[in-house]
């Protein structure tokens, strides 16, 4: 894996052939993708892994960090790495709803994608706020919109953050192998404010763009069109799998796998079953 630099965006790249995006969510990095970098430049597709933006120490702080728009912004690294050719495409947590806005917003960038753990459409907008059992296990999001989450979190060598993986990917073992790599990108100067940032930005009104609200709305009613797989581990701490009932009204096509004995970071608990089941997705028309 190499590390690269385009329109801003700092990402890893490894392999030739299709393009194929691997987009992480929190607390997470690129480098946790490893298994899927490895496997897919194996097979023929150049990996493209970058980071969200805030995530690295030399990002530029954008206008917001709601979905829409940082789905905006990596529509232009991808043209800019990519050009004009047709991606393959795959989003774990923040990256799942950050590539339905990529596909709701440019359906022409995309062959096939693939998204994780968090659901797309209105049973997982309204669980946040009506849904005990996953207000419950959505309390973190809430504890980020106060200030004091910058001093927390840090505290005895990012506790917080391995906390968080050992209760969402209960069955994985070697778990802090994976967030030791997180407390690594969180401590640079400046990335954890703009990693919690996603959070504020979602539920604050002050740190949100009226031009983000109103195109939200104008994609509300449609469709998404490029086929999308769809996986959410049973066992899985951070959001219910059972939220992704009903995802099928809010896609031309879509496939959903519930992954059994597995939890929110499922291509890194079962990678050899995730990436044959992803590459058969992809290849198969």
């Amino acid at each position: 894996m190499e590390l690269h630099q385009s329109n801003n965006i700092n990402y890893l790249s490894s392999g030739q052939g299709t393009p194929l995006y691997l987009i992480h969510g929190f607390p997470d990095c690129p480098e946790n993708f490893k298994h899927q970098i490895n496997f897919f430049a194996d097979k023929g597709f150049k990996v493209i892994a970058p980071y969200l933006p805030g995530y690295h120490e030399n990002d530029e702080e954008l206008d917001t960090y709601q979905t829409l728009r940082i789905a905006e912004v990596l529509i232009d690294f991808i043209e800019s790495v990519s050009g004009k050719e047709k991606i393959f495409l795959y989003g774990h947590d923040w990256g799942a709803p950050i590539a339905y806005g990529i596909a709701q917003l440019r359906p022409d960038l995309i062959d096939k994608f693939s998204s994780a753990s968090v659901p797309h459409g209105i049973n997982v907008q309204t669980a946040f706020l009506t849904n005990g059992d996953q207000q419950r296990m959505s309390w973190y999001m809430f504890f980020f919109q106060l200030p004091i989450a910058e001093i927390s979190v840090p505290l005895n060598d990012y506790e917080f953050i391995h906390r968080l993986w050992r209760e969402w990917s209960p069955d994985l073992n070697e778990c802090k192998d994976y967030s030791d790599k997180v407390v690594s990108v969180l401590s640079k100067p400046n990335v954890l404010s703009k990693a919690l940032a996603y959070y504020r930005s979602t539920f604050q009104e002050s740190l949100q763009l009226d031009r983000i609200n109103q195109k939200s709305l104008e994609l509300l009613p449609s469709k998404i069109q490029p086929a999308c797989l769809y996986f959410h581990g049973k066992n899985d701490g951070c959001i219910d799998y059972k939220l992704s009932s009903g995802m099928e009204e809010y896609f031309e096509d879509l496939e959903i796998k519930i992954l059994e004995d597995c939890g929110h970071f499922l291509h890194i608990e079962k990678p050899d079953e995730f990436n044959e089941e992803l590459l058969n997705f992809f290849t198969n028309s």
